[in-house]
């Protein structure tokens, strides 16, 4: 058997999730307390790297074995070593074949705007802040522009797509809700491309704010031309909410804030 963990945490002093030298990661920190607890090297595999200064509600990660006693104990453990900004929200044994990254079905994510004259000050940089008025109907009729499978090279790094990395990807979904100042850009898909969320969102704020037609979306995707697109929107307000797979259930250690999405994705707002 494997373990599988739920983790949650805040990007900000962080290069990413991946293992960096010299720099300090999400990775790093889970494999050096994992290695105190289990007393061997473990390599912690996760859902969806995430980049600099990204944060995750509803990171899963795996690493072979299972734990010396029980998954309680571990979780425990691990939180009490672990940094302030990175926790443990659950756990399960897995089967051998399962994987966090290659047996992940599909990947939500959230990217947060602030829409008011004022900056905010509880979220702070959590919260992308926007002080003009935003159309988020033009947004919503966008949207089906980019639904399905499709080549995104317009929304990654243009030196990615030069290297030869696939562009392709599938979007299932691109959920807008409504909570007086604050907007929630929910986003389900495949597999997303580096900095393809943040380059997505900057390119649906431009339609936001009047700047790119509906339509043109569309276009600027056909192109497979990053110039084309909107700029590449601050880490901070984005999270990886949620990994879904067929062997592990996380149903208990749903985020609050994904309850909410969830709950309000029905809404007229949406």
């Amino acid at each position: 058997m494997n373990t599988a963990l739920t983790i949650e945490y805040d990007g900000a002093a962080y290069f990413g999730y991946q293992r960096q030298n010299g720099q300090n990661s999400i990775q790093s920190e889970l494999e050096r307390v994992l290695q105190i607890i289990l007393r061997r090297p473990v390599r912690a595999h996760c859902a969806g790297r995430t980049d600099t200064g990204v944060n995750a509600l509803g990171q899963v990660i795996h690493f072979a074995g299972e734990p010396p006693k029980t998954l309680e104990l571990l979780i425990y453990a691990m939180n009490s070593l672990l940094p302030k900004d990175i926790a443990v929200r659950h756990g399960a044994l897995v089967p051998d074949r399962f994987h966090a990254r290659f047996s992940c079905l599909r990947r939500e994510y959230v990217y947060i705007i602030y829409n008011a004259p004022y900056r905010p000050g509880v979220l702070g940089y959590k919260a992308l802040w926007r002080r003009g008025p935003l159309d988020w109907n033009a947004v919503r009729a966008a949207v089906p522009h980019i639904l399905g499978e499709k080549n995104f090279a317009s929304f990654t790094q243009a030196k990615l797509v030069k290297s030869g990395e696939p562009t392709i990807r599938r979007i299932d979904d691109l959920r807008i809700i409504e909570d007086g100042a604050y907007t929630y850009l929910h986003i389900l898909g495949s597999g997303f491309l580096h900095n393809m969320i943040r380059i997505l969102t900057g390119t649906l704020l431009d339609v936001a704010i009047g700047k790119t037609a509906p339509a043109e979306v569309g276009e600027i995707l056909a192109k497979q031309d990053r110039l084309g697109a909107g700029v590449t929107l601050r880490p901070d307000a984005l999270y990886f909410l949620h990994a879904e797979y067929e062997h592990y259930d996380q149903t208990v250690a749903q985020h609050h804030l994904r309850k909410m999405l969830l709950a309000r994705a029905a809404s007229p707002g949406r």
